[in-house]
């Protein structure tokens, strides 16, 4: 499985550092850069509505460390370290960091660390090929590339597949742990599978015949995803 365009953040209390990594996630065809933090706390306020695939992490920060970081986080995304203090490793590697760059960090060592991330990405897309839900008091299985996608109705989710509509009592916020890289959230109330989309514009897309809407605090991801297309 070949992934490209992933999606990533950067968290650096560095500007000069936070230059060099926007630089290196431009010039790098298979990264996407959606945004950018020098205060960790306002990062985390991004991910309570958005899922990089990948965040390019600072370890020495005045607010929050890059260790303390992952220890708080419970999203479903890889993490690359970066700092200037070698000590920090085995800590790290102990997290289950995908990579650990030195700075100065020079163009070439981040390529590498972008094709590991790569790697993982393929093989969990490989291994969790499909799920199984709750409805009606049996297990459902759902493969992802049949699912179309998500519709939060207050206490259940709408799970719309190329061949049925399935309920459950889950919150979508639950989904968003186990969905593979093609699913984005778009809306407060849906997330979809970005190989169905047939057109975007400002507000709304296309899944086939079916309009979704795309919320405002949502637009800005779905921009930076679609951005080099």
């Amino acid at each position: 499985m070949v992934i490209k365009d992933i999606r990533c953040i950067i968290i650096d209390d560095e500007p000069l550092s936070v230059k060099l990594l926007e630089s290196y996630t431009t010039n790098c065809p298979d990264t996407i850069l959606l945004q950018t933090f020098t205060n960790p706390i306002d990062a985390f306020h991004y991910l309570e509505t958005t899922i990089p695939d990948l965040i390019l992490l600072d370890v020495q920060m005045p607010e929050l460390s890059g260790i303390q970081f992952i220890k708080i986080l419970q999203k479903k995304c890889l993490v690359v370290l970066t700092t200037a203090y070698p000590e920090y490793a085995v800590n790290a590697f102990d997290l289950n960091v995908v990579d650990y760059l030195m700075k100065p960090i020079n163009f070439e060592r981040f390529t590498q660390a972008i094709s590991k991330v790569k790697d993982q990405l393929a093989a969990q897309k490989n291994i969790e090929d499909y799920f199984f839900v709750k409805s009606e008091y049996k297990m459902i299985r759902v493969d992802f590339k049949d699912l179309l996608y998500l519709e939060g109705l207050r206490d259940y989710v709408a799970l719309h597949t190329k061949n049925s509509k399935i309920l459950t009592l889950q919150s979508l916020k639950s989904f968003e742990q186990i969905l593979s890289h093609d699913f984005v959230r778009v809306h407060k109330s849906y997330i979809v599978n970005t190989n169905e989309i047939t057109s975007i514009n400002s507000n709304s897309l296309l899944l086939g015949k079916t309009t979704i809407p795309i919320g405002s605090v949502y637009a800005k991801n779905i921009k930076g995803r679609f951005k080099k297309y």
